[in-house]
């Protein structure tokens, strides 16, 4: 059970939040002063833990202790907001012009610091729209008035979901800058899906999927330091992805092509009757349950199944079976699986294992160029890993050897690239950490990317093709 006194947070709880939607049951206590980081992805659960924090839902099962004295910023907050100001105005039989709460009020309705708020209005340049009706402010507009609201209030608790969507870049600079110092020694919950844009130190970390919490810790430790300070390496560097001057070019509307594709063992069909094609620069999600064929598929495309011979299979203009050797098509595609980083299980160094990229071998076999090694240079700073450059690859973490093999396969900018369950075995802490990095190189315009996963709920939120095969299983 929560202790009152000294916490709050939710035991065993379980919030209704709509006639169709509850979360739970779930176990979480704040103590006071805490600053927590709460990460996931869209839809994993973020914004409904923390309206269930704030109060919001009934809670049908378990305890739920909630803040006495709360501020709260979030899209929820700010659209229950907008729906009271339309019930005034609907509300009023006057015939007259309603012109709504303005501005100014809602800043006023929780009490405030007149300090810290007149360092927020003059901050985030909302001095001209104080006067105006709050329905009638830009959403960014709207962001801001909500962020000065809570800040500037002397509440003692911040629940601040996306907290900075919509503000423009000044706002956002100046924020990122004066938040620590607004925030003072209040307990904080914050929710992100981008780590990154973190403006204050945190000494709590709550990872969610998929509605449920994955995991909840210190971050204050060595280890917890170091993650939050590799996963913002990542994101502070600039956007463009390295590309290798040298890299093979194609100049190809279709980069695989597969037609009426059947895989079939002993007579039994593991998937039928397949179309699909990739095109430059596309981006696609396979699911699919066990057994349905996933890896079978990228080993179509790569040449390490004995089928392709037999199918109608075009990759990089070669149909297979046609005399092209199997390098001829691995040189314009990269690959990232387990068992590969089961096979670069040798001692050998992180730079060595990033150099063997160039020549599709596990391991170094023969002397890297002067340009291949000052191009491996590049991507160890921006993996953030260029102090362990010459360290064995089996002694990094296992997300760290996962970034690694990831820009091993990226490090010859290829035209595509086959992500099979490049999460599979990652905690939450790496999973969140290589998640971020294929963002970025979804991001890119150079490299086609496929991410396969067996969870359809493991899903790449950029990526908007997705193709699912278990619609190709026999009798389907």
């Amino acid at each position: 059970m929560i202790n009152h006194e000294a916490a709050f947070g939710l035991s065993e709880a379980t919030i209704r939040l709509s006639y169709s939607f509850s979360l739970g049951p779930i176990t979480w206590s704040i103590e006071p002063g805490d600053r927590w980081l709460v990460l996931g992805e869209n839809g994993a659960g973020k914004s409904a833990l923390l309206s269930a924090l704030s109060g919001m839902g009934d809670c049908v099962s378990g305890d739920r202790a909630v803040p006495t004295q709360c501020a709260v910023v979030s899209s929820g907050f700010q659209n229950a907001l907008i729906e009271e100001e339309i019930a005034l105005e609907q509300g009023d039989l006057s015939g007259q012009v309603v012109d709504g709460t303005k501005a100014a009020s809602i800043l006023h309705q929780i009490a405030q610091d007149d300090a810290r708020l007149e360092q927020l209005v003059d901050g985030l340049s909302l001095g001209g729209v104080l006067d105006k009706a709050f329905r009638s402010l830009s959403t960014g507009e709207t962001r801001k008035l909500l962020l000065a609201r809570a800040l500037a209030s002397t509440a003692d608790t911040l629940i601040l979901d996306e907290p900075f969507q919509g503000l423009d870049a000044e706002s956002l600079a100046w924020m990122m800058d004066q938040f620590d110092s607004l925030l003072g020694g209040r307990t904080l919950i914050l929710a992100t899906n981008k780590p990154e844009s973190l403006p204050c130190g945190v000494n709590q970390l709550m990872i969610m999927a998929r509605g449920q919490v994955e995991e909840t810790s210190a971050i204050g430790n060595e280890d917890g330091v170091e993650w939050l300070a590799h996963i913002k390496h990542l994101a502070a560097q600039p956007g463009a992805i390295p590309i290798w001057a040298e890299r093979d070019r194609v100049s190809l509307s279709t980069l695989v092509e597969l037609k009426d594709v059947t895989i079939a063992y002993g007579g039994q069909a593991v998937f039928e009757n397949l179309n699909w094609a990739i095109r430059p620069n596309e981006h696609w999600q396979v699911t699919g349950p066990n057994g349905a064929g996933k890896t079978s598929l990228l080993q179509l495309i790569t040449g390490d199944h004995p089928q392709c011979y037999v199918n109608d299979v075009r990759v990089f203009g070669f149909k297979r079976g046609s005399g092209e050797s199997i390098w001829d098509v691995k040189r314009y595609i990269g690959v990232v699986s387990s068992s590969i980083q089961v096979a670069h299980r040798m001692s050998t160094s992180v730079e060595r294992t990033l150099l063997s990229g160039f020549y599709d071998s596990i391991g170094l076999y023969q002397k890297a160029t002067e340009s291949e090694r000052a191009h491996a240079s590049i991507w160890l700073e921006r993996l953030g890993l260029t102090h362990l450059k010459q360290a064995p690859f089996s002694k990094l973490s296992f997300g760290a050897q996962r970034l690694v093999l990831i820009a091993r396969s990226m490090i010859k900018s290829p035209p595509l690239l086959l992500l099979d369950e490049p999460c599979l075995g990652l905690d939450s802490r790496n999973r969140v950490l290589v998640l971020a990095f294929i963002e970025q190189l979804i991001e890119q315009e150079e490299t086609a990317i496929v991410y396969v996963s067996h969870d359809e709920t493991d899903q790449i939120a950029s990526i908007d093709r997705v193709l699912d095969m278990s619609q190709f299983l026999p009798g389907r």
